[in-house]
C-alpha cells in the first residue's frame, strides 16, 4: 500500500503575517548597516539558513527563534511589532 503524502493546510492570513514578520525582520537587519542577511546572522550566531527563511516569509518560527533575533537585533517585541503594518 503506497503511503500517501501529508499535505500541510495553509492559512493566507498567516501566510501574509508570516511575510510581514519576515519584511520587518530585513527592515531592522539593514537599518543595522547589514545590507546582507547571511553576513548579520554570521556575526550574530544565527543559522544563515534558517534566518534567510525566516526573512523571506517561507519559514514559521518559535518564539525562542524569535526572542534569539530580536535580541541580536538590540530591539523590544514591542517595538519591532510597531513596525508590522
Amino acid at each position: 500500500m503506497a503511503k500517501m503524502k501529508k499535505v500541510k493546510e495553509t492559512n493566507p492570513e498567516f501566510d501574509e503575517f508570516i511575510e510581514k514578520v519576515g519584511d520587518r525582520m530585513r527592515e531592522v537587519r539593514v537599518n543595522l548597516g547589514y545590507s546582507n542577511y547571511e553576513v548579520f546572522a554570521y556575526d550574530k550566531n544565527i543559522g544563515r539558513s534558517q534566518y534567510g527563511k525566516y526573512e523571506k516569509g517561507s519559514e514559521d518560527l518559535r518564539l525562542s527563534s524569535l526572542f534569539k533575533v530580536l535580541k541580536a537585533m538590540d530591539i523590544s517585541f514591542e517595538d519591532f511589532f510597531k513596525g508590522i503594518k
